[in-house]
């Protein structure tokens, strides 16, 4: 059964079939009780290094840091429950389909700021609305390619890992935590 990423469990790698899935490797799950950061960062490097094939992840809930590294290595996430194989199912048609994933209407997270130019947007929510397993990077990157914003504040409950691999030549990128525990992102381009 398919739980959240964090509760005590395995990682399963599932390979298709014709006739459906088979289990080809199992490996422990970092489990988020009472570890120091320190402790599930190397548990879920060391599931990640025992898993080289797996590029989806499907679970009922992934959050916080697990999200974060998971994002950061370029792991797409699936939610899901019950029994996996009617899952992989349909996440494998998705998959290869041949027209690519299109974002959930992320221009609905998209709100215009006070002054021209500038726009917010609320990855928490649009993550947590997504249900085609779309990542910061997928729903951010279009915006940013198009460099035809002032300043974008992005609400975010960690700073995307890939972030990092922004050019500092082409963008500034501030981060400011919030009262509430999340943070905003603010990112202007350089040469507007």
């Amino acid at each position: 059964m398919i739980t959240a990423l964090g509760q005590p469990g395995v990682a399963t790698l599932f390979v298709p079939l014709r006739s459906g899935w088979q289990c080809c490797r199992e490996v422990p799950c970092p489990s988020t009780a009472s570890m120091s950061l320190a402790a599930l960062r190397q548990q879920t490097v060391t599931m990640l290094e025992a898993l080289p094939e797996c590029r989806h992840i499907v679970a009922r809930e992934i959050q916080g840091v697990l999200l974060a590294w998971l994002d950061g290595r370029g792991i797409t996430m699936w939610r899901g429950s019950g029994k996996p194989a009617p899952l992989l199912d349909g996440i494998a048609e998705r998959i290869h389909a041949s027209s690519p994933v299109t974002p959930l209407h992320p221009e609905t997270y998209f709100q215009p700021g006070k002054q021209s130019g500038d726009f917010h947007f609320n990855l928490i929510e649009a993550l947590a609305n997504s249900h085609e397993g779309h990542t910061s990077r997928r729903l951010l990157q279009p915006f940013l390619q198009q460099k035809q914003f002032r300043r974008l504040d992005v609400i975010c409950d960690h700073l995307p890992k890939w972030f990092a691999t922004l050019d500092a030549r082409e963008f500034s990128i501030v981060s400011e935590p919030r009262a509430d525990g999340t943070f905003c992102v603010v990112v202007m381009p350089r040469h507007v």
